[in-house]
């Protein structure tokens, strides 16, 4: 069993994310980055040097060999501050005209053999003909957001017991897409692991990010999880695995292989595994009484758990023993203590009760 983790990831997006970037189902996300890819077109083996910045109206474009003029994101403008050893945020302090003479006298310096890979948006909303979305090395290997999304309606079609999460306080149901990355959050709330226990067992649940433009790696997070709140913070994670995929060489391939195969395990072979772990550590009486269950632990000598502390985790999951049990099990005590580290005000101390929690936990196996 994990360690009851409490994960944020979807919190982070549901926190941080523009309405725009905000998706209701499944298909409308699709839709969004389907639209982006209609509207990319690639430019592979461009010299760096062949590039130059120029202000115009006030704003940064840069200009390739056609004299084309192409407007750039936040994003691929920071790549390209980087391309040029100029970093972005001073560049973003001065003058169109500083900056591009910053940029220009940077690009000028880069071997001539270096290329890059261009990501163009024709027809840019902001009425340019074109707009860089990212300036990415010439051995990066895109991952279409586009690609992810369908396989995740495949997924829903094939198993509908999957969904996306339930609906956030305002709506939101975990899909979320923008100009450089997507981010979907997953749940089979349907068929939960040990549901006839009290609390009502463990959800299966995934979270799956990518970006086509190199801000991020393609990634896979799976889990077990006992509830999921209105903000997305997703409580009591068991089994955590991640998977993580660089965009480099058959990445695309190797991607889709890894998440299809990473589901289909998860999904259908994990349950009784996962299943006769909570019900050993339901079984696993730790003492006759509350005396005896904090001698027990308290005598682990776990640095975090003093005895005060363990008195609290006990009375915590007696007092939700319809969740987790009978307070005197493994499975109840450690929930309990799982519960004591989520009021924590610092997350270093919150992560080593967790970490306890979780010695506790290896006690019935």
């Amino acid at each position: 069993m994990g360690e009851g983790q409490v994960l944020t990831q979807a919190f982070n997006q549901w926190a941080s994310r523009p309405k725009d970037e905000r998706y209701g189902s499944l298909a409308d996300l699709h839709q969004a980055v389907v639209g982006y890819r209609a509207q990319a077109r690639e430019a592979r083996e461009v010299p760096w040097t062949s590039l130059r910045a120029e202000a115009r109206d006030g704003d940064i474009v840069v200009v390739g060999k056609q004299g084309t003029p192409a407007t750039m994101t936040n994003w691929s403008f920071g790549q390209l501050s980087k391309a040029a050893g100029a970093p972005p945020s001073y560049l973003e302090g001065l003058s169109a005209e500083l900056a591009v003479e910053n940029l220009n006298y940077g690009l000028a310096g880069i071997g001539g053999q270096r290329t890059t890979k261009l990501l163009l948006h024709t027809g840019a909303e902001d009425g340019s003909e074109f707009k860089v979305r990212a300036f990415t090395g010439k051995d990066y290997a895109r991952i279409w957001n586009s690609d992810i999304t369908s396989r995740l309606i495949r997924l829903t079609e094939q198993n509908p017991q999957w969904q996306p999460a339930p609906a956030a306080f305002d709506g939101s149901r975990g899909l979320y897409a923008s100009d450089h990355d997507m981010f979907a959050f997953m749940v089979d709330s349907n068929r939960r692991i040990f549901e006839k226990a009290p609390g009502g067992g463990l959800g299966r649940g995934f979270f799956v990010s990518n970006s086509e433009v190199g801000a991020k790696s393609f990634w896979v997070l799976t889990f077990l999880y006992e509830y999921c709140c209105g903000n997305h913070r997703v409580w009591g994670a068991q089994g955590v695995r991640e998977l993580r995929i660089r965009h480099a060489g058959n990445a695309d391939e190797r991607a889709f292989a890894e998440l299809e195969v990473e589901l289909k395990n998860y999904a259908d072979s994990s349950a009784q595994d996962d299943e006769a772990k909570v019900q050993q550590a339901r079984r696993t009486v730790l003492g006759r009484d509350k005396d005896e269950v904090l001698d027990k632990i308290f005598g682990l000598r776990v640095p975090v758990l003093s005895r005060k502390l363990i008195g609290e985790g006990y009375d915590r999951a007696e007092l939700h023993s319809d969740w987790y049990g009978d307070p005197k099990t493994v499975w109840g005590l450690a929930g309990g203590l799982t519960e004591v580290a989520r009021d924590m005000a610092h997350a270093d101390k919150r992560v080593e009760v967790e970490r306890a929690a979780g010695k506790v936990m290896q006690i019935a196996f």
